[in-house]
């Protein structure tokens, strides 16, 4: 997954990495941070032909780089399995279920 632009995990294999660290902010290095995760489980990544996984990407705003995405990404095998799902705070503000998906608005942090 180096440089990833789409990935697809199951339910099982998400929970199995953690899910996604909850140290990047910024733009940078959660991609490769995933890619580390997924091949530290044991896991096998797949890359589809073109032809057969061709996406376009969405029109979106940049985002600033974080400066410590290399620091965080080379620490990143150590702390993986406290990082991510299992250290995520959040709240569920507002639920929407639509045809294909469901949409969910949270408050991310300390939430009482």
């Amino acid at each position: 997954i180096k440089s990833v632009q789409v990935c697809a995990l199951n339910k099982e294999h998400f929970q199995l990495v953690n899910g996604f660290s909850n140290e990047y902010w910024g733009w940078g290095g959660e991609d490769d941070d995933m890619s580390n995760r997924v091949k530290a489980a044991g896991l096998q990544i797949i890359r589809y032909p073109p032809d057969i996984a061709k996406y376009s990407m969405l029109r979106h705003r940049k985002e600033k780089a974080n400066p410590q995405r290399y620091e965080k990404l080379y620490s990143g095998h150590k702390r993986y399995k406290k990082d991510g799902l299992t250290s995520l705070k959040y709240k569920v503000i507002d639920t929407k279920q639509h045809k294909l998906f469901t949409w969910f608005l949270v408050q991310l942090g300390e939430v009482s």
